[in-house]
């Protein structure tokens, strides 16, 4: 199933009026590893999207909407938090996620992104 992230990266490549071989080449990945990602077939690696926005000197509402997506491509996170608080909290909401609500979720999400605009 093609992800939102993959109709995003098709759409700069197309753009630019590029083929698989030649973002693949900009990005150092295969042709074959950028057209599973698009299509669907495989996830976006972390920090995929920052090498597409710096490669492709993307503006920041377009960075920001294509970490979204790949965000929301992605089927797990790796995190690696600096602090023994951190790596509580991380692994306490990996226990959880999938018990909280949608608004417990709202609630955090909130918090994070009022955290991101400070």
């Amino acid at each position: 199933m093609v992800t939102d992230f993959g109709k995003e990266l098709r759409k700069i490549r197309i753009d630019r009026d590029e083929r698989l071989m030649d973002m693949a080449d900009k990005i150092g990945k295969s042709s074959a590893f950028i057209s599973a990602v698009e299509i669907g077939k495989k996830s976006p690696p972390q920090g995929f999207e920052e090498v597409i926005a710096r490669v492709y000197n993307l503006t920041e509402n377009v960075k920001e909407n294509l970490k979204l997506v790949a965000d929301r491509a992605r089927k797990s996170f790796t995190i690696e938090p600096h602090s023994i608080l951190g790596r509580d909290t991380a692994g306490l909401m990996a226990r959880h996620m999938n018990e909280l609500s949608e608004e417990q979720l709202r609630e955090i999400h909130a918090i994070l992104t009022k955290n991101k605009e400070v």
